[in-house]
């Protein structure tokens, strides 16, 4: 694999940065690499020292982890390891606290799902859909109506009507 700074020589290490959903990750050469890194990792004889790199990284991880064990809910005393562990917030006053973690925290916990839909029983499934798609046209039939386009208009109207008929709602909501 072709280092992705300068596209010339071979990448040999595997920068990652954050994590979760602000997770960035390179692939660079030795050259690359050693530019790239602040005045933190600089070197005596200016080349690249991977030991001196692990180092500087797992000071900057410890480091991290005292702050996470040392921040906590004032109103619970949850701690963000120990809402990672348990996977629940300790009170409302967390999400608060812990702001900035919460949204990794609840995609992970909840499969990666973003956004709550629900279940919708089988049998329901083929009204829910009909009565969506007539919600639709109708938001679009008003566009239509307010951009003076009543020839289109009167096509989703008709849609709307067969759609009404065919799951048997006759125009009740």
């Amino acid at each position: 694999m072709k280092c992705e700074s300068c596209n010339v020589r071979e990448a040999t290490i595997h920068v990652t940065k954050g994590s979760g959903l602000d997770k960035s990750e390179k692939f660079l050469c030795e050259q690359c690499a050693n530019a790239s890194f602040e005045s933190d990792f600089s070197y005596p004889d200016d080349s690249f020292n991977i030991h001196q790199l692990l180092k500087s990284l797992s000071q900057q991880q410890t480091t991290q982890q005292k702050e996470r064990k040392r921040k906590e809910c004032e109103t619970c005393g949850s701690t963000i390891d120990s809402i990672v562990k348990n996977g629940k917030f300790g009170c409302p006053d967390c999400y608060t606290t812990f702001e900035r973690q919460a949204p990794e925290i609840i995609t992970r916990v909840q499969a990666h799902q973003t956004e709550h839909v629900g279940k919708v029983p089988k049998k329901a499934r083929s009204q829910i859909k009909v009565k969506k798609q007539i919600e639709t046209l109708k938001q679009k039939l008003s566009e239509l109506i307010e951009s003076q386009e009543f020839e289109e208009a009167a096509v989703v109207r008709d849609e709307i009507r067969e759609l009404e008929k065919a799951g048997g709602m006759d125009g009740a909501k």
